[in-house]
C-alpha cells in the first residue's frame, strides 16, 4: 500500500514539476491581465499608450513572482513609438496571496531602433534640454535596450537601463564628428556605465574599456579611459607653443588615456581632467639650427628619438604636465643614449627640467676652447622657469668625471638675452689637456671674475688676430657693470705663465668701455693689457717684457727667442680694426720660410745662422689690419745686423698666406764690408762683385705648405731706403 502512495506521489509531483517548468517556459496564455498591464503604464504617464497582443503568465522561481509576459509590441507618445520584443511584468507570490496584486518589478527589452528615433519618444515624453542637443547632433545608428523598472513598498520606482549602441554619427558644436560608435551601456540611479566603447574621430580608431557617468546636482561627471592611435598634430593643439612641424604630423601612434569632464545641465563644461600615454618605437624631430651645430658637431637636422613614450594631462585650470622619456640619437652611427623631458605649465608660469646624456656626441665650445670626443661621457641637466616676459635658469649643469659646468639663478628676456645671474662655476680640462677653474659672481652692478688656474692662450690669439666684439657681450642685454679680474694663474702657452693677473674692466651699453689688467712673468718681466676710448675709438694695448709666446700666436713666425713685444690695435668700425706690432731685440731661429728665402737668395751663410744660433734683429715693426679672418698687412718692416727685410701681403685664417717684399743683406745698406768683419766673407766672397745686392720675393701658399720664390735686384726701391734711413736716425 504504501509503495502505492509512493508511486502515486511521484507521478503527481513529476506532473508537477514538468507543469511549474511549463509555467515557466511557456506559461499560459491569457487576455485578463491586458488591462492591468495597461492601467500600471497609464499610472507610469497617461500619455503613453500600449498595443498589446498576447498576453501570457509564467512563473519566475527565480523573482518568486509570477510573470505578466508580452512580446512584440509597441509603446506609443503620441505619434512616436518604439518597437519592443518583450515585457515582463513581475507580482511576487506574497502580494498574491494577500490580493494584493502589486507589481514588483517591470522589465522592458526593445528590439533595435533607430537612436535619433527613440531621442524622439524620450523628447515627446519630456522636454530636455540634453536631449535635444543630442538629437540635433546624432544622425545615424541604432540602439537596443533593456529597461527594468523596481517598484518599491513607499510606490517609489528605481530604474536599470543597459543596452547597446551600434554604428553611430555624432557631430558636436564645433563640427568635430565621431563616426562609427559602438559600444554597451548600463545605467541604474542617475549612473551611467559605457563600456566596450569604439569609434573614429579624424579617420583614427579610439577604444574604450570602460566610461563612467553620473548626474547629480544638475552637474553631470564623465570619466573614463581610451585606447587609440593618435598624430602628434592633436596633440600640438594642447601646447601653447605649436610645435606641428616639426614632426610628422599624419604618422600615427599608440596611446592611453584617462579622462575626467564635468558638464553642467545645458551640457557647457565646468570642469575637465585629461591624461595621456603615447608610445613610440620610433620618432623624428625635425629642427634645424646652426647654433646648435656650432657645439654639437655631428648634429645634422633631426633628432631621431626610439622606444619612448610621451605623458601629459591638462585639465580646465589650464595646468598641462608633460613627460617625454625615450633614446636619442643624431644620426645612424650614434649609440642611442637617454633623454628625459619635464614640463609644468601652470598659472601661466612654465617649468622645464631637461635631462640627457650627451656621451656619444661630440661637443665643441670654441668661446672657452673645450672639447669633447664622441667617446667620452658628459651629461646636460638644465632646470628653467618661463614667465610672461622672462626666463629663469635655476640651474645648468654639463659634466662628468672630468668636467664640471654649472650656472645658477640666471635671467633672460624673451630673446634669450642674459639679464641678470647669480654664479657661473667650471672646472674642465680644454683641447690643451689644461685644467681650468673659474668662478664668477655678479653682485649688484660688479661682476667678481676668479681663478686660481686659466688658459688665456686663444683669448689672446683672438685679441691679436680678430677685430669682432667679445662673444660674451652679446649674450647680455644693456650690460652696464665692472668686471673684476683675480687671476692667481694664467697659462699663454706650454713655456709661459702670467701669475697674479688683476684688474677690471668696465662695460658700457654691452661694449668694453675699458680695461686695465696687469701680470708679471716673474719678478723682472711685467705684463699690460689696456683698452680705452681714444678719439671715440677703442684702441687695445699689449706691452710685455716676454714677447715670445704673443708671436707664436702668428702661425707665419716661427723659430722666434727674446724681445719685448708693444702691440696697438684700433677699431676702426665693428668689422675692422687697425693694427701696430712692435718687437726690440730678438732673433729668429728654425724658421723654415726665412731659412729656404736665405738659400734661394744664395745668403747660404746667413742661411746657416738661421738654422744654429739664429739671425738677430733689432727691431721688428708690422702694420696690419683685422677683418673678421683676414689679416691684410700693409708693411712688416725688420731691421738687424745681418739682414733686413721689408714686405707686404695678407694672411686668410687656416688657408692661405700670401707675402712679398725685399730682403737687403747688411752691407748693401752699410755700403761697406770693413763695419762687419765676420759677416763680409759671408755676404761678398773675397773677390769684389761676387755679392748679392738684395732679392725680392714671394710666399705663398697653405700654412703648412708654402712656395717661396726670389729674383735678384740691383737697386733699393725709394720706400725701403727712406725706412732703413728713418729706423737709422731714430736709434742713433
Amino acid at each position: 500500500m504504501f509503495k502505492k502512495f509512493i508511486k502515486v506521489f511521484s507521478i503527481l509531483l513529476i506532473i508537477l514539476l514538468l507543469f511549474i517548468i511549463y509555467l515557466c517556459i511557456f506559461g499560459i496564455k491569457t487576455n485578463k491581465f491586458n488591462e492591468l498591464i495597461k492601467s500600471q503604464i497609464y499610472k507610469i504617464d497617461n500619455r503613453i499608450t500600449l498595443d498589446l497582443d498576447e498576453v501570457f503568465v509564467k512563473l519566475n522561481i527565480i523573482e518568486k513572482s509570477i510573470s505578466i509576459n508580452s512580446k512584440n509590441l509597441k509603446f506609443f507618445i503620441l505619434e512616436q513609438n518604439q518597437n519592443i520584443a518583450n515585457v515582463d511584468l513581475l507580482i511576487s507570490f506574497k502580494t498574491i496571496f494577500k490580493k494584493e496584486n502589486k507589481i514588483k518589478k517591470l522589465i522592458i527589452n526593445s528590439e533595435e531602433n533607430e537612436i535619433k528615433s527613440l531621442l524622439q519618444f524620450i523628447r515627446t515624453y519630456k522636454i530636455n534640454i540634453p536631449v535635444i542637443y543630442l538629437e540635433n547632433s546624432i544622425s545615424e545608428g541604432n540602439i537596443k535596450y533593456d529597461v527594468v523598472i523596481f517598484f518599491e513598498d513607499d510606490n517609489s520606482k528605481k530604474i536599470e537601463v543597459t543596452g547597446k549602441i551600434k554604428n553611430a554619427q555624432l557631430s558636436l558644436l564645433d563640427k568635430s564628428k565621431f563616426k562609427n560608435i559602438n559600444l554597451n551601456f548600463n545605467y541604474i540611479d542617475k549612473n551611467l556605465k559605457l563600456s566596450s566603447l569604439s569609434f573614429k574621430h579624424k579617420n583614427i580608431g579610439f577604444n574604450s574599456n570602460n566610461i563612467f557617468l553620473n548626474i547629480k546636482k544638475n552637474l553631470i561627471t564623465v570619466k573614463g579611459d581610451l585606447e587609440n592611435k593618435i598624430s602628434l598634430n592633436l596633440i600640438s593643439e594642447i601646447f601653447p607653443n605649436n610645435f606641428k612641424k616639426f614632426f610628422d604630423g599624419k604618422k600615427l601612434y599608440s596611446a592611453n588615456s584617462k579622462f575626467m569632464f564635468i558638464f553642467t545641465d545645458k551640457l557647457k563644461i565646468k570642469d575637465y581632467n585629461l591624461e595621456s600615454e603615447i608610445f613610440f618605437d620610433h620618432l623624428d624631430f625635425k629642427f634645424e639650427s646652426n647654433q646648435i651645430k656650432k657645439y654639437i658637431k655631428n648634429y645634422g637636422k633631426n633628432i631621431y628619438f626610439k622606444n619612448g613614450k610621451i605623458y601629459f594631462s591638462i585639465n580646465k585650470q589650464k595646468k598641462l604636465v608633460a613627460e617625454v622619456n625615450a633614446s636619442y640619437i643624431l644620426n645612424e652611427k650614434n649609440v642611442t643614449k637617454n633623454f628625459k623631458l619635464n614640463y609644468l605649465n601652470e598659472n601661466q608660469v612654465e617649468k622645464i627640467k631637461l635631462n640627457v646624456d650627451l656621451s656619444d656626441n661630440e661637443i665643441f665650445i670654441d668661446q672657452i676652447n673645450f672639447q669633447k670626443n664622441d667617446k667620452k661621457e658628459l651629461f646636460l641637466n638644465l632646470n628653467v622657469v618661463k614667465t610672461k616676459n622672462f626666463y629663469e635658469i635655476d640651474e645648468f649643469s654639463l659634466f662628468n668625471d672630468k668636467n664640471v659646468f654649472k650656472i645658477k639663478n640666471i635671467k633672460l628676456d624673451n630673446n634669450f638675452y642674459i639679464l641678470n645671474f647669480k654664479k657661473i662655476q667650471a672646472n674642465y680640462y680644454n683641447k690643451e689637456n689644461f685644467l681650468n677653474d673659474i668662478l664668477i659672481l655678479k653682485e649688484k652692478n660688479n661682476i667678481f671674475f676668479k681663478s686660481k688656474d686659466l688658459d688665456i692662450s686663444t683669448n689672446i690669439e683672438k685679441n691679436l688676430k680678430n677685430s669682432e666684439n667679445s662673444n660674451f657681450l652679446k649674450l647680455f642685454k644693456n650690460l652696464n657693470l665692472e668686471i673684476h679680474f683675480d687671476i692667481k694663474s694664467a697659462r699663454i702657452d706650454d713655456e709661459h705663465n702670467l701669475k697674479n693677473l688683476t684688474g677690471k674692466s668696465v662695460i658700457k651699453n654691452n661694449k668694453v668701455y675699458k680695461v686695465n689688467l696687469s701680470a708679471k712673468f716673474d719678478e723682472i718681466n711685467n705684463f699690460t693689457f689696456t683698452k680705452d676710448q681714444i678719439d671715440g675709438k677703442m684702441v687695445t694695448t699689449i706691452f710685455s717684457d716676454i714677447a715670445k709666446p704673443f708671436i707664436k700666436k702668428f702661425n707665419f713666425v716661427k723659430g722666434f727667442e727674446g724681445g719685448k713685444l708693444d702691440f696697438t690695435s684700433t677699431e676702426t668700425n665693428a668689422e675692422i680694426s687697425k693694427s701696430e706690432l712692435r718687437i726690440y731685440d730678438f732673433k729668429l731661429r728654425d724658421m723654415p720660410a726665412l731659412t729656404k728665402l736665405l738659400s734661394l737668395a744664395s745668403l747660404q751663410g746667413i742661411a746657416d745662422l738661421a738654422t744654429g744660433e739664429g739671425i738677430r734683429f733689432n727691431e721688428f715693426d708690422m702694420f696690419f689690419d683685422n677683418s673678421n679672418n683676414l689679416i691684410t698687412i700693409h708693411e712688416i718692416y725688420a731691421l738687424g745686423p745681418a739682414i733686413s727685410i721689408l714686405m707686404e701681403g695678407y694672411v686668410e685664417k687656416n688657408k692661405l698666406v700670401s707675402l712679398r717684399g725685399t730682403l737687403v743683406p747688411a752691407t748693401t745698406i752699410n755700403k761697406t764690408i770693413a763695419k762687419i768683419p765676420l759677416l763680409g766673407s759671408i755676404l761678398v766672397g773675397d773677390k769684389v762683385g761676387e755679392g748679392v745686392f738684395g732679392v725680392s720675393f714671394k710666399i705663398k701658399g697653405p700654412p703648412k705648405n708654402l712656395d717661396t720664390s726670389v729674383n735678384p735686384i740691383k737697386t733699393l726701391t725709394p720706400r725701403f731706403i727712406t725706412r732703413t734711413l728713418n729706423k737709422i736716425k731714430k736709434t742713433n
